[in-house]
């Protein structure tokens, strides 16, 4: 290796997804959908990715598999260095609650709460103290200019 490339994967971070040859099929009745044929990627700590392709091409699916929300068919996943596919349903829960989030092109709000309730709900699901979770998420609504909507319902 070089050393603009070695310096270059220095500066990235460590590797915090590690996908080899995932492939996902779904059976429909007789019929077998390929969703995935054996990606790979690997994604450092700090780095912004973004996935791109047209309709049909396997991006949910591949974004549900880098969630912990679904699993390959075949084909190796390691995140943070640990083999997903050895990991139980609370080790899956506890990455998607602390350490994976996602940006959604459409908001996914409970309708019959506030946006400060909104924003607290994942912080509920960590167990964070009730007036420590409502500090951080009032907080974060007025970093994100939304301090005057903290009480507003979607």
């Amino acid at each position: 290796m070089n050393k603009l490339n070695s310096d270059v994967t220095r500066s990235r971070g460590p590797v915090v997804i590690d996908i080899e040859n995932i492939t996902k099929d779904y059976v429909m009745g007789e019929e077998i959908v390929r969703a995935l044929r054996g990606v790979s990627l690997q994604i450092h700590h700090n780095e912004y990715v973004a996935i791109m392709g047209p309709s049909g091409s396997g991006k949910s699916t591949l974004m549900n598999m880098f969630g912990c929300l679904d699993t390959p068919t075949s084909g190796r996943y390691e995140f943070n260095g640990k083999n997903v596919a050895a990991m139980d349903d609370d080790e899956l829960a506890a990455i998607r609650n602390r350490e994976i989030g996602f940006v959604f092109q459409t908001f996914n709000l409970l309708p019959r709460s506030t946006s400060l309730r909104n924003v607290e709900l994942p912080l509920i699901y960590a167990g964070m103290d009730p007036e420590a979770r409502e500090e951080r998420a009032t907080q974060a609504l007025v970093d994100v200019g939304l301090g005057d909507r903290i009480h507003h319902k979607p």
